[in-house]
């Protein structure tokens, strides 16, 4: 079986590399070749274009930014689709709206190629470390064939039939991760303002009924000021924003998810490259 592997961001390196380091041998594209770098195996072949990867790839996995990365890469002049055939299987691992998704599964599907979204949860150290939540929706013997796959990158596997479900729970899981950032930010601000020591606020949250993982990893990078991006901010407002519009298409009554939202916005002109907790700078601005 022959890999391709499309996306060397923060997740897609980490990623690849476990694919790597794992024996598989992959076919490589990114927009920016400099990036193979962070590859720790040169067993791999870089093509110049998503269409000579696909035609020389057996099952084609996309870890990219946005509805708009995927778009270019599956439509563009020598685009993925135009290298699918029905013997190609499509594993798009990017986060992106439910409403794209489904159009790619739909662009995927004219191939006669089969498809499957897999957003995933966790960030740059669940993804170097192999132990990311994978939520796979789409064509099943697609899923059966990537599982052997996905072993190699995940601690544990969702597969919720039809797409676009798998996009649907990674924005309510997103949902939920952004109104408790922001949640844990208000309060250290707040604790900040009050002169309280913000480790003891931080081993008080962590010692009852709140402890979880993200408030450790985060509150600590807040105290210390670290905003090297794990999750980019810029990441989690496109997710609240997705999460935003699906709440009014089906008429969800979600005004705490709004309000994340527009505070989220109103710092990315100067936080979208950092980690998304630098929301405390905003809020204590």
């Amino acid at each position: 079986m022959k890999l391709g592997f499309i996306g060397l961001g923060i997740m897609g390196s980490a990623m690849a590399n476990n694919l790597l380091k794992s024996g598989f041998r992959l076919n490589i594209y990114n927009r920016s070749k400099e990036k193979v770098k962070d590859l720790t195996s040169d067993n791999y072949e870089f093509f110049d274009n998503p269409k000579s990867l696909a035609q020389n790839s057996d099952i084609i996995f996309l870890m990219l930014s946005n509805d708009e990365a995927c778009e270019s890469v599956a439509s563009s002049n020598n685009g993925l689709l135009e290298g699918l055939s029905s013997d190609k299987t499509v594993v798009n691992f990017s986060t992106v709206s439910p409403y794209y998704s489904q159009k790619l599964c739909d662009e995927v599907h004219k191939k006669n190629a089969l498809f499957l979204e897999a957003p995933v949860v966790g960030s740059k150290i669940p993804a170097q470390n192999a132990t990311l939540i994978i939520l796979c929706a789409g064509d099943k013997k697609a899923y059966d064939t990537a599982t052997h796959y996905f072993e190699k990158l995940s601690k544990r596997v969702f597969y919720l039939d039809t797409v676009p479900n798998a996009s649907y729970l990674k924005i309510v899981n997103n949902q939920v991760m952004g109104i408790t950032m922001q949640a844990l930010a208000e309060g250290l601000q707040l604790a900040k303002k009050l002169n309280l020591d913000l480790n003891v606020v931080l081993d008080l949250l962590n010692s009852g009924a709140f402890a979880n993982s993200m408030f450790d990893l985060k509150g600590k990078n807040i105290l210390n000021s670290n905003y090297n991006a794990h999750f980019p901010y810029e990441h989690m407002q496109k997710d609240l924003g997705f999460a935003v519009k699906l709440s009014e298409d089906k008429k969800a009554f979600c005004p705490a998810l709004s309000i994340v939202n527009e505070t989220y916005k109103k710092g990315l002109s100067l936080y979208s490259k950092e980690d998304m907790c630098a929301i405390f700078e905003l809020l204590n601005s």
